[in-house]
């Protein structure tokens, strides 16, 4: 236990520093992005540096397996570059526990990164659009976990939910009168903006007299409002930002409308397997790490990490669109990646014990 508290410590703190300087990485790129905004309508320097503070989830969950990647390389590469991997060896620590080791390092790390995912990632994306939103249109909304918020005239809307096509789902619109007293409440299921207009479905209105109360349905109707299509857009969580669970919810309610959930369905697939692809890259790393090293060796084996991790992302992308255009199941679109990233790790890990 001893080997094994110490190899996760001396794992962790390598793939920690790695993590924290590519986040930093990824917050200088946005920092330069965003600063051609300071000074357009209220934003300032201030709204930019909350903007990517916000987003720092983002940063940790696109490059974890990176990271641990290169901090796995960087580890190994150091314990044999000291001797400190074959004395190891010489000890009886055999490389069937070396993997049971670093496996166990990669699931802890899959967890986390799957935390950051599922929680830290929906709400990390709604504040830093609920910043910018702000700054460029003034305090007209509010955006919390019950929905949202839009001052329109004297209209209050609140939403409960916008879908990724730009679809509002269950509108709530309260219409003050110029004295200020409610006048007119409407319920309406769906909202979509189309020929130029918003158009509600399923409505139901109440309008609200001194000595009566009126009721109206209809299918459908158009809706007299100033909210802009793009700014509503800013609001719009994309698949991707979307908890596992969320996405399900809305693939059903593509299934329910008769329409396309390929792309949504892939995009799940690569939540649920991306946490998988920590396992991956430990085995990698443990791969390409000799029994005897040297020094010079770090910087080509860093550059060879940073390539594979590349080739990760890339091989991700190059499945979507692949499954997209061949119409292959979802399922091997998003685990596709990973799967291959794991074998490849386990026949040069074999090959290399053979030779040895």
């Amino acid at each position: 236990m001893i080997i094994d508290r110490y190899l996760w410590k001396r794992l962790g703190i390598a793939t920690l520093y790695v993590l924290l300087s590519f986040s930093a990485l990824y917050a200088i790129f946005d920092l330069l992005a965003e600063s051609k905004n300071i000074g357009k309508e209220q934003y300032t320097t201030l709204t930019l540096f909350r903007y990517v503070l916000w987003r720092i989830p983002v940063y940790l969950y696109d490059v974890f397996p990176v990271s641990i990647l290169i901090g796995s390389l960087i580890t190994l590469t150091r314990l044999s570059s000291t001797n400190e991997y074959v004395v190891m060896r010489v000890c009886g620590i055999s490389k069937k526990r070396l993997i049971g080791i670093l496996t166990i390092f990669a699931c802890a790390c899959a967890l986390f990164n799957a935390l950051i995912g599922e929680y830290l990632l929906p709400t990390s994306y709604e504040n830093s659009n609920r910043i910018k939103y702000t700054a460029h249109y003034g305090e007209q909304a509010a955006i919390n976990r019950n929905g949202i918020w839009i001052k329109s005239g004297n209209d209050m809307i609140h939403i409960d939910s916008l879908l990724p096509d730009g679809t509002m789902h269950g509108i709530n619109r309260y219409h003050l009168a110029d004295d200020f007293h409610l006048d007119t409440i409407t319920f309406a299921e769906t909202a979509k903006y189309k020929d130029n207009q918003w158009q509600l479905n399923q409505l139901n209105e109440t309008t609200i007299t001194n000595d009566k109360i009126y009721f109206r349905q209809t299918i459908s109707d158009n809706w007299q409002t100033h909210i802009n299509p793009n700014l509503v857009k800013v609001l719009i969580i994309e698949p991707s930002q979307m908890p596992v669970h969320t996405l399900n919810t809305y693939i059903k309610h593509l299934n329910n409308n008769k329409q396309r959930t390929t792309t949504y369905e892939i995009v799940k697939w690569r939540k649920i397997f991306y946490p998988f692809g920590a396992i991956a890259m430990v085995l990698v790393a443990l791969a390409f790490t000799p029994v005897i090293a040297r020094h010079s060796n770090m910087g080509w084996r860093i550059f060879l990490g940073m390539c594979l991790g590349v080739g990760f992302h890339f091989l991700g992308r190059f499945f979507s669109f692949y499954a997209e255009l061949f119409k292959l199941p979802p399922f091997i679109a998003g685990g596709m990646p990973i799967i291959l990233f794991t074998l490849f790790a386990i026949f040069i890990n074999t090959y290399i014990q053979k030779q040895q």
